[in-house]
């Protein structure tokens, strides 16, 4: 496995990590931080489905990053 695979894989299974950890968080109602996480992993999944030509999975980590971020603008730090 050459250096370049493996760090689209790392990218992969940190992306879901953050995925993992976001959703607990927005279940537990800690929305500012699992928002951002979310959109974190997002970030981290897009190079890897680029690569792996899973269009699907590029437009929803687009279009999720851009969800995630307006929520984390439009929540108020009470």
């Amino acid at each position: 496995m050459s250096s370049s695979n493996w760090q689209f894989v790392f990218f992969r299974y940190f992306a879901s990590f953050l995925f993992i950890l976001s959703h607990s968080l927005l279940v537990l109602d800690h929305l500012p931080i699992g928002a951002a996480l979310h959109g974190l992993g997002e970030v981290f999944i897009a190079p890897w489905a680029f690569r792996e030509r899973a269009w699907d999975l590029v437009t929803i980590a687009v279009l999720f990053f851009f969800f995630d971020i307006w929520g984390l603008i439009n929540t108020p730090w009470n």
